[in-house]
């Protein structure tokens, strides 16, 4: 073989691979790394402007002006090719000018990818709670994630119309303003640690959701949103986490448990209770559910402990296929245990009309409670679960 062959044979083989494994090895790049691949060759001179992922983040940049500058060059350069993703994470802390402050900061970066029909947007930032102030249009975006925004149902239902695939959406510490969430197309929503400084303006209502074809929820901490689920029939996993802001009062009414109890095809459900006032709601609707013919898992705080475990008890009778069980104890929990008749979730013995019949949980293999050192309550939730569950089971105790 002769010498120039051999050159040939053992060079560039990188470069002669397809554009779709060379968008894929860009992937791993940061948007910087990307555009400096075009000194390899003559053939990356122009790959990189049509990588298909672009994430920015600020750790990468000392200055958001030097942001600015490189990711408005950036997609300059690349013009209208298409986007599979584009994830923007803003965070130099709250040195004014270096946060945002104002949504038309960033407007332009975000038409350009729904131009470009991205499929996963991300926005996520330490200024300012910032309000969208147009509609959001894309006949391909799928996942939609958002951090400190202010959002409203005319900005929902702007979106789920205006978006026919989304299949995702993640609103993560915002303001919530939301009475409304209805789409036949969701298949994961997430509203986690929602901002509240400015609930004061909002006063209690409903939130309900209605989405027939969602297979995962978590909700967590809505000031003054209390949960309303009309049809989530086919729901596998549910997080929810209700406080004192949840609620307008203890009188409120409250469909969580028994609703989901009409999802079939439930397999794991997640539920903690903070605050006296969310507790006795809840509790009520406890004793509305119906049965949970699916449920494998089943994880709980402490607020299901009091009146001898019964709202516990009552929730594996009617979970005939629950496998696992999990039971959060706080500090605080502990702490309240040595003056029960002051709180609605310390752990007491049943009275005798409060006792149920004992129960076979016959798939109920592993218990799982995770509790202070030294937690008093433990004993005595041990001796509810054997004297009423007459299946046996393996209990793992883990302190922290």
């Amino acid at each position: 073989m002769s010498r120039s062959k051999r050159h040939d044979s053992t060079g560039d083989r990188i470069s002669a691979l397809p554009d779709e494994l060379l968008h894929h090895i860009m992937s791993f790049l940061t948007p910087r790394e990307t555009v400096q691949t075009c000194v390899l060759s003559r053939r990356w001179q122009t790959t990189w402007v049509s990588a298909r992922c672009l994430i920015i983040d600020s750790d990468q940049f000392s200055i958001l002006w030097e942001l600015k500058t490189f990711l408005d060059n950036l997609l300059l350069d690349r013009g209208c090719t298409s986007l599979d993703k584009f994830w923007l994470r803003i965070i130099f802390g709250n040195v004014y000018p270096d946060n945002i402050m104002d949504y038309f900061q960033i407007r332009p970066w975000v038409c350009h990818a729904l131009r470009c029909n991205t499929q996963v947007l991300g926005i996520v930032h330490d200024g300012e709670l910032l309000t969208i102030s147009n509609a959001f249009t894309s006949s391909n975006l799928k996942r939609l994630h958002l951090c400190k925004f202010a959002v409203d149902d005319w900005f929902v239902e702007k979106l789920f119309s205006g978006c026919p695939k989304l299949e995702e959406l993640e609103l993560i510490c915002c303001f919530v303003n939301i009475v409304m969430l209805s789409s036949t197309k969701l298949k994961r929503l997430t509203v986690t640690t929602s901002d509240n400084r400015s609930v004061a303006c909002l006063g209690f209502e409903d939130l309900v959701i209605d989405m027939p074809n969602l297979v995962s929820l978590d909700i967590k901490e809505i000031p003054v949103r209390n949960p309303y689920f009309l049809n989530l029939s086919s729901l596998d996993t549910a997080s929810v986490c209700l406080t004192t802001v949840s609620f307008k009062d203890s009188d409120v009414d409250c469909n969580v448990l028994s609703a989901l109890s009409n999802a079939t095809s439930l397999r794991s459900l997640s539920l903690t209770v903070h605050d006296e006032v969310a507790i006795k709601v809840v509790g009520r609707d406890v004793l509305r559910c119906g049965t949970f013919s699916n449920l494998k898992s089943l994880s709980l705080g402490e607020w299901c402990l009091g009146s001898g475990c019964s709202a516990l008890l009552h929730l594996l009778h009617r979970s005939p296929k629950i496998q696992k069980l999990i039971l959060h104890l706080t500090d605080l929990g502990a702490s309240q245990s040595d003056h029960p008749e002051q709180h609605a979730a310390a752990v007491t013995d049943p009275d005798c009309n409060q006792t149920e019949t004992p129960f076979i949980c016959e798939n109920l293999k592993k218990i799982e409670i995770n509790c202070p050192q030294g937690d008093k309550r433990v004993h005595v939730i041990v001796r509810i679960l054997f004297e009423n569950i007459t299946s046996p089971t393996e209990i793992n105790i883990t302190s922290h």
